[in-house]
């Protein structure tokens, strides 16, 4: 499994947890907000009916007395047994739904109600079943004392529902705060893995480059001691064959194999400086790239300087072989393309990070085409490729007719 597949991997496991328990403590507390609402709701609508009855049995009663309508004794025996229905759903609600010292409260208080309830339906039907023709007073007053006992239970059930409504306040509030923890610890771990994969990158990276350095001088060692041993031998060779022969013919021969294997030598010490570079190892980053812009000087057609705030700075040497590199292609990138006629590269260590600018006069170009496939932005796509690799980080401002400025800058 690749690096880059796992890291995903990673990534995507963290975000999934916390939206599943984010969306698991949205949707518990939806569904305990709309039970606690029907709840509540249930409880005011239950003292609500109990109070709407026992006001209709008392309208009942006063048509009674005041037309002598004796149907409606029946309608106020009907009210009070529907009273009793209505205290007995209210009574199992609270057992059923609430525990603790405020069920107790209203329990109590529903207790009361019931209580008169029940000697005000016995008082009105002994005074019903009797015809009596005068209005007891008695039957008033346990009218206002059931009232005042109704008033006393709604206060207990408006309290113990603010009670609720503030104690899942409470909880929700907890919730939303173990929520943000968890998004928190979710960053905290995306930002880790994160870390740990640019880590792992880098170091895979610079294992890379290092393997890449150790061949490359490898391969230089082995072409500088084999293919060129081989080569300086033949040139030694013809030049001993060129004293002996004393035929023209021949001499001109050997000139021409002597100016091919001379060219032969030049191009393997070309190659070989390509592969490792001994102008670093002896004079250091800056001063070889001084070296190469006084050749570049040399021949006229470009103006090249570099400006560095120390000559003498160090690096890693396969640090200092790829900006060697990445400098040696921007200039080449230049000759080739840019038509410019003067360039201009900036170096500057500030503490742990390399700072590298590179400007041109040139005729500029379109950053977003660096992608396509042209072969002339193929350089710039390796230099990027070879950045990157190296974990560091790249601008690059240009535009048509305006030159080109790439701001380079790593880590060490």
């Amino acid at each position: 499994m690749s690096l880059k597949i796992l890291f995903r991997g990673k990534v995507l496991l963290a975000i999934i947890i916390f939206t599943t328990i984010t969306c698991t403590g949205i949707i518990y507390t939806s569904i305990k907000s709309l039970r606690l609402d029907r709840e509540h709701l249930a409880l005011l609508e239950l003292s609500k009916n109990i109070d709407l009855e026992i006001s209709h049995s008392r309208i009942y009663l006063d048509d009674y007395f005041l037309f002598d309508d004796t149907l409606k004794k029946s309608a106020v025996l009907n009210c009070f047994t529907a009273t009793n229905q209505y205290i007995i759903s209210l009574d199992s609600l609270i057992t059923d739904k609430y525990k603790g010292d405020r069920e107790q409260l209203l329990q109590e208080a529903l207790e009361s109600v019931n209580t008169q309830a029940k000697q005000l339906q016995r008082k009105i039907s002994l005074f019903v079943q009797n015809d009596a023709i005068d209005f007891d007073i008695d039957i008033l007053n346990h009218y206002h004392n059931f009232q005042l006992d109704h008033q006393d239970l709604l206060k207990k059930i408006d309290d113990y529902i603010l009670h609720e409504n503030i104690s899942f306040k409470k909880r929700v509030f907890t919730l939303l705060l173990l929520t943000f923890f968890l998004l928190l610890v979710c960053i905290f771990l995306i930002q880790r893995i994160i870390n740990s994969y640019n880590t792992i990158e880098k170091q895979q990276a610079i294992r890379s480059l290092e393997v890449e350095f150790k061949e490359r001088k490898r391969i230089a060692a082995d072409l500088h001691d084999g293919l060129g041993s081989i080569l300086s031998s033949i040139a030694l060779f013809i030049k001993l064959i060129e004293k002996d022969c004393k035929n023209n013919t021949e001499n001109k021969s050997l000139i021409q194999v002597k100016e091919l294997s001379e060219i032969a030598l030049e191009n393997l010490e070309s190659t070989i400086n390509n592969l490792n570079p001994s102008i670093l190892n002896k004079y250091g980053l800056i001063k070889s790239l001084e070296i190469l812009c006084d050749k570049i000087n040399d021949i006229g057609e470009v103006s090249c300087t570099i400006n560095a705030t120390n000559e003498d700075m160090k690096f890693d040497p396969n640090i200092e072989l790829n900006l060697y590199r990445i400098c040696n292609e921007l200039i080449n990138n230049t000759l080739k393309h840019a038509n410019a006629s003067n360039l201009d590269i900036e170096i500057q260590q500030i503490k742990k990070t390399v700072m590298i600018v590179y400007r041109d006069n040139g005729i500029g170009f379109n950053p977003e085409l660096i992608s396509n496939t042209d072969e002339e932005k193929m350089g710039l796509r390796n230099i990027i490729n070879r950045i990157e690799s190296l974990g560091g980080k790249y601008k690059i401002d240009s535009e048509k007719g305006k030159g080109v400025e790439i701001m380079l800058s790593f880590k060490l």
